[in-house]
């Protein structure tokens, strides 16, 4: 995990939460070793979250944007329906092969199909209905992305958006007045408050947003 978020806490968080699966602690050394920002990487914690509330949702149809190295689709796997399907998007070729190498060690490989393209043009083609969409792609169309899954999002379906607390800099005053990152992504919360939707956005790891649609 990068450091920023390995704190007293968060190691104890890990430690009193279920193991992290053999195989997502080898993907974890493996994007560590061999891609460029492994940070991106969801991590032990939250993988065990997502696995969780995929389970809690009772799953059958779960999209993400943005696949990186696999870690989040693997973990959001195990929480699937028996008849449950995964539908990930990865605008790199290169993650996206990457993912599907290490999707395909898994039990669930037969359920989790990789997409690559551009998000915005993919998901119309896909002519699903998902529960539950996890959102880590390009931060500055998390406001499309939003618009474009909500509707197609079943009644009582939940949407997360991971990295809302962008490095704790959306509580940084001159982080707010001079960069445009940090602007985008304290607009999108303002932006997911105003929806009407229920929302609850949580301290873990980097931020986790999650917006329930009225069942």
């Amino acid at each position: 995990m990068h450091p920023d978020w390995q704190t007293e806490i968060v190691k104890y968080c890990e430690n009193h939460s279920s193991i992290e699966p053999a195989l997502l602690q080898e993907l974890v050394r493996y994007t560590w070793l061999n891609t460029v920002n492994p940070r991106q990487l969801s991590g032990h914690l939250q993988g065990r979250f997502l696995a969780m509330l995929a389970a809690i949702n009772k799953s059958e149809c779960i999209l993400e944007i943005g696949t990186f190295t696999g870690y989040s689709a693997i973990s959001l796997a195990e929480g699937l329906a028996p008849n449950g399907v995964l539908h990930s998007i990865e605008a790199d070729p290169e993650l996206a092969f990457k993912a599907s190498e290490w999707i395909a060690k898994t039990p669930f490989a037969g359920k989790i199909t990789v997409h690559h393209g551009p998000a915005l043009t993919t998901i119309p083609t896909l002519n699903i209905q998902p529960d539950m969409v996890f959102v880590d792609a390009e931060k500055q169309q998390y406001e499309a992305y939003c618009e474009i899954c909500m509707p197609i999002l079943k009644p009582g379906g939940v949407m997360l958006f991971d990295n809302t607390l962008w490095s704790l800099k959306v509580l940084n005053e001159q982080e707010l007045n001079h960069d445009k990152d940090t602007q985008t992504m304290h607009a999108f919360n303002n932006y997911l408050k105003s929806l009407g939707v229920e929302v609850v956005m949580l301290p873990l790891r980097d931020g986790l947003t999650i917006i329930r649609k009225a069942g």
